[in-house]
């Protein structure tokens, strides 16, 4: 089964002209990159929570997650705005590695009414600081890095476009 059948059903109408383009351009022999999906152009995009962090700490990092969604073309709105949007919880872990730095897992769901997933993806991601407080080494940079990995190897797995996963990510299948 292709991977754009199997997600189909779940993929609410708004995430059409987004799957469409984006198939096209995977026909085309090109892949995914940091900012190959300009075609999102006018489609909504919302974070309806980031889970794991302190609340300033979440609130960065949506701030990060939507400027990554903006440069992708999205419109950014609201998670409690009616009609139709790519809905994304995120989830954030730090933890001390073996190595005894601090190191980062995450998880973004997205979804087009907020209840019914239509992709995942999760991902890693590594720091140089110290890991005894682990969550005081998620700073900008690794946020940022987050951010990034996890929009793109979204926009892939919704798009069901074939193609490596972003640095930091895993891919997932559903």
């Amino acid at each position: 089964m292709r991977p754009c059948s199997r997600l189909a059903p779940l993929m609410p109408p708004i995430l059409a002209p987004l799957l469409a383009a984006l198939a096209l351009a995977g026909c085309a022999g090109q892949s995914m990159t940091a900012t190959a999906p300009a075609n999102a152009a006018g489609m909504k995009f919302a974070v309806i929570s980031v889970q794991g962090p302190q609340p300033e700490t979440a609130q960065k990092f949506q701030i990060l997650l939507d400027e990554a969604a903006r440069r992708r073309g999205f419109e950014i709105v609201p998670a409690a705005s009616p009609g139709e949007a790519v809905r994304v919880n995120a989830y954030l872990d730090a933890h001390t590695a073996a190595d005894g730095k601090a190191g980062f897992t995450w998880v973004l769901d997205a979804s087009g009414d907020g209840r019914n997933r239509a992709a995942r993806v999760n991902g890693a991601a590594a720091s140089d600081r110290p890991g005894g407080t682990p969550w005081s080494a998620l700073d900008e940079a690794a946020m940022r890095q987050i951010a990034e990995a996890g929009l793109t190897d979204l926009l892939r797995r919704l798009s069901g476009a074939p193609g490596a996963a972003a640095p930091g990510s895993e891919d997932e299948a559903q």
